[in-house]
């Protein structure tokens, strides 16, 4: 039984060589450093944006700032990462996502801290594409859902971890301090430095040359499919950062810590879960998962757009997480298994997810604003069904041809 289950990534990894084993380990590493420090700064700056005095415009420019850098640099630095190899862009990315807050030392005002924002969402449209193409070549195909189940455990305890983090760094200061701009400096530094020992060796030039060729499998449905669902749960996930919190206030009047608990319920969920569903992800069919954990994410969406009483809410909290913790290794396998040029298939993977991002809250604040909260979700659960569909086709087309 011991060897059957796989906690994480250990056994996962140890059929890889020495230096892969270390780009891996650095990869996961740097979803936790480098999410961490972000996250950190952007709590912060959001949780300030009214004592510091920024306008909603401000604040609204800076984060789609944010997403819009990171949504046109994934499908560049995944292309990139298939013509050049993947360490010089997370060292050149990592390296001024350490020096770039220093900035606002040298101009300390609020655009500088908007620009600061924007700087991190280039360097964070680089890290994450380039970094998860590198941990699908360093381990098999029967490995990477767990493996991809790591990365996710890892990047969803950074989303928990990051708000404290930024929440301390406003407690010390009263606001946005010193400890506010390290944050994002020693989690990309720390990332620099894990990339840096893990050394990884580039593949060779015609290799390299013949990924970049082949590109993405635009002509796949199943690949195709894929973006579709992955757009669809993103403006979800989109719409849950940014109107729950006032729908848990709104509906049940609660605050504070509270609040906060009931917000991040989903996340330890997907932590929980996701040492097992990422094995499943190896063993079962991964579409087939794809397909049940968004379509419960969609349903739960529905749900919380429904007068449910707390202990409903709550279940639909654990069954959102658990939908996430099924279909994110699933999902990642999936893209990572559909071609060599795994940079620039990761690449349009995350660049349809940050589509997603900058999609859901303008149209779900269109929906609420001439509607109500519930609207909101109601419509990005309508989006979640819909972009599920091209993976109903292929799931059947499967079944017709076995």
């Amino acid at each position: 039984m011991r060897k059957r289950f796989d906690v994480f990534w250990r056994n996962s990894l140890n059929e890889c060589s020495e230096v892969k084993r270390r780009a891996a380990q650095g990869v996961l590493g740097a979803a936790f450093f480098s999410t961490v420090g972000v996250g950190a700064f952007t709590f912060a700056l959001s949780a300030n944006a009214e004592s510091a005095g920024f306008s909603p415009a401000w604040l609204g420019l800076a984060f789609s700032g944010y997403f819009l850098a990171r949504l046109i640099l994934a499908p560049l630095a995944g292309y990139a990462a298939d013509r050049i190899g993947s360490m010089p862009l997370l060292l050149a990315a990592t390296g001024a996502g350490a020096i770039i807050p220093i900035i606002y030392s040298i101009f300390p005002a609020n655009e500088t801290l908007g620009v600061i924002q924007i700087c991190l969402g280039f360097c964070s449209g680089i890290v994450k594409p380039v970094s998860m193409s590198l941990l699908g070549e360093c381990v098999s195909k029967k490995h990477r859902g767990r493996v991809f189940g790591a990365y996710n455990t890892c990047l969803y305890a950074a989303f928990v971890v990051g708000p404290l983090a930024g929440g301390l760094a406003t407690n010390i200061h009263g606001g946005i301090g010193l400890l506010t701009l390290l944050w994002p400096s020693m989690g990309m530094g720390l990332t620099f430095i894990l990339f840096l020992r893990a050394r990884i060796v580039s593949s060779a030039s015609v290799t390299r040359a013949e990924k970049a060729k082949n590109g993405p499998p635009w002509h796949d449905l199943a690949f195709l499919a894929l973006l579709f669902a992955v757009l669809g749960r993103t403006m979800g996930a989109s719409v849950v950062t940014t109107f729950l919190p006032q729908l848990i206030n709104d509906r049940f009047g609660l605050s504070g810590i509270l609040a906060g608990v009931l917000f991040v319920l989903p996340n330890i969920v997907i932590i929980l879960g996701m040492p097992v569903t990422s094995q499943w992800a190896d063993i079962r069919d991964k579409t087939g998962l794809t397909f049940l954990g968004m379509g419960l994410c969609a349903a739960c969406l529905f749900g919380f757009g429904q007068s449910v009483p707390l202990w409903g809410f709550i279940g639909l909290s654990v069954t959102m997480g658990l939908g996430s913790a099924l279909s994110l290794p699933a999902s990642m396998s999936l893209a990572s298994n559909m071609g060599a040029a795994k940079g620039s298939i990761m690449g349009v993977f995350l660049g349809a997810s940050n589509l997603g991002f900058v999609l859901g809250p303008s149209l779900a604040g269109f929906a609420a604003d001439y509607g109500g909260i519930a609207d909101a979700f109601e419509l990005a659960a309508l989006f979640g069904g819909l972009f599920l569909l091209p993976t109903m086709l292929v799931m059947a087309k499967k079944s017709q041809e076995s």
